[in-house]
This record gives structure tokens, C-alpha cells and sequence, in this order.
């Protein structure tokens, strides 16, 4: 079985070197545990491989698609604003020259999302125009942009009116999309959401791969990716995402 790592879910260009010195030390601290690992990180997320020994994914798909092919390991402590223990909120973002104060201003305009299973980019958003939503879709119109840094430039760029981005990407575009953001105000802050969890293959070495993201942090990997800390996962937590939005109506007409 050929042994498949990734870390798909932050997978900015401007980051890889630093995930790839975060993957080293994973690396190595398996090796150390006798878990066969890859030299380096895949391309793609690969969350179907056999022998996936490592990787990342949002808790929506999580809850709803993988739960069945993928054990919890870890969650990550984020270190950015929006993102409090192991949670992480959405930054619900418009055009700095917007006439959209707040949320309920977005009523019938366009919102930009990264994908329909994106907790960070729909769900969260759906929960949060609910109780506006009067049970029929709040906005007129979605635009699926396939990452959140895609809806970020699709908002500043006047092709959507609106985007909710995942806490940490917004830091990411922060650092690296300064044109962007700059463009940009932040109107809401979505209720917070258990973060993007670590993850290994069914019944694969949960307990190796733990301590080997545990040797990592303490050697200092995490902070270049915005990670402070590893906290237990719970997947109550995440199937929390699912109930709680359950009865709410779709984010926009399908």
C-alpha cells in the first residue's frame, strides 16, 4: 500500500514551502514511529486513498461524505483573528464602496462561495440569513468560484456582491492579496464552527500521527501556518454543523 499525505485545505503557492517544512517534521516523527510515510505531499487531496496516512478536510464533507473512510486526529488551534481555541469563524466580506452596511442588506444580490460543501463559504452563511431568510433562499444569486481566495478577487472585481471567508484564508489574502483586501470591508462575522480537522485513513495510525503533529509544533512548524496549538476532536461537533442548519432554506435558488 503506497503511503499518500496531503494538506489541501490552505494549499496557497505562497505557502508551500512552509507546509512542506510542517510535512518534514510530521514526516520524520512517523518515520520515528515506524509509520511508512511519503517523502512529500500530494497534489490533491486524495482523502480516498488506501494509504493515506495524513491530510485535512473541511468538517462539513467531513460529516456528510468521509466519516465512514476518515478517522479524527487532531484539530488545529488557529492564531488569527476569527479563529478562537479550536473554532473558526467566516469574515462576510463586500466592496469597501458598498452600500451594504450590514447582513440584511444582502437580501436578493450575489454571493460568490468556494463550494456547495464548503461549511466556511454556505453553511455557516446559510445559519447566519436564516432568521432573515423568511424559509426562501436570502440571496438572488450564487457564484461558485471553487476557493475562497477565488471569491475574495470575484467580490473585489464587482462579479459578486458578497463571499464569506474561512477566518484563516482571510488572514492568508491578508498577507498575500493586500490589492484585494484592500478593495474590501468586512460586514458580519459568522457564528463559530469546530476547525478544519486533522485527519488519517479508517482505522490508520491515529495515535502516531498525533504525537508526530505534537513534535512538530513544539519545534515551532505551526506558526508560519497560522497554528498555535492541537486540540482533541469530537465528532458530535461536527455533526452538529449538519442538524443545526437542517431546516434552513437553501443559501440562493437552484
Amino acid at each position: 500500500m503506497t503511503p499518500v499525505a496531503s494538506l489541501p485545505m490552505y494549499d496557497w503557492p505562497e505557502r508551500r514551502a512552509a507546509q512542506g517544512a510542517f510535512w518534514a517534521a510530521v514526516r520524520g516523527g512517523l518515520r520515528a514511529r515506524g509509520v511508512d510515510a511519503p517523502e512529500a505531499l500530494s497534489d490533491v487531496a486524495a482523502w480516498d486513498a488506501p494509504g493515506l496516512v495524513f491530510s485535512q478536510t473541511c468538517g462539513w464533507p467531513w460529516a456528510t461524505a468521509w466519516r465512514d473512510a476518515l478517522d479524527l486526529v487532531a484539530v488545529p488551534v488557529g492564531s488569527v483573528p476569527g479563529c478562537a481555541g479550536d473554532t473558526y469563524s467566516s469574515m462576510v466580506v463586500v466592496r469597501a464602496g458598498s452600500d451594504a452596511a450590514a447582513l440584511a442588506d444582502l437580501r436578493g444580490r450575489t454571493v460568490a462561495y468556494n463550494g456547495a460543501d464548503s461549511q466556511s463559504g454556505v453553511h455557516t452563511l446559510r445559519e447566519a440569513v436564516a432568521g432573515m431568510a423568511g424559509g426562501r433562499p436570502f440571496f438572488g444569486r450564487g457564484i461558485e468560484t471553487g476557493a475562497h481566495r477565488d471569491s475574495i478577487w470575484a467580490v473585489a472585481a464587482g462579479r459578486a456582491d458578497c463571499a464569506a471567508i474561512d477566518a484563516v484564508c482571510w488572514a492568508m489574502a491578508r498577507e498575500h492579496d493586500r490589492a484585494a483586501v484592500a478593495a474590501l470591508r468586512i460586514v458580519h462575522r459568522t457564528a463559530p464552527a469546530p476547525a478544519l480537522p486533522f485527519v488519517t485513513r479508517k482505522g490508520g495510525p491515529v495515535r502516531a500521527v498525533r504525537a508526530a503533529l505534537e513534535d512538530a509544533m513544539a519545534a515551532g512548524f505551526g506558526a508560519p501556518l497560522h497554528i498555535d496549538g492541537l486540540a482533541d476532536p469530537d465528532p458530535a461537533r461536527y455533526d452538529s454543523l449538519v442538524t443545526r442548519v437542517a431546516d434552513m432554506p437553501l443559501l440562493f435558488p437552484t
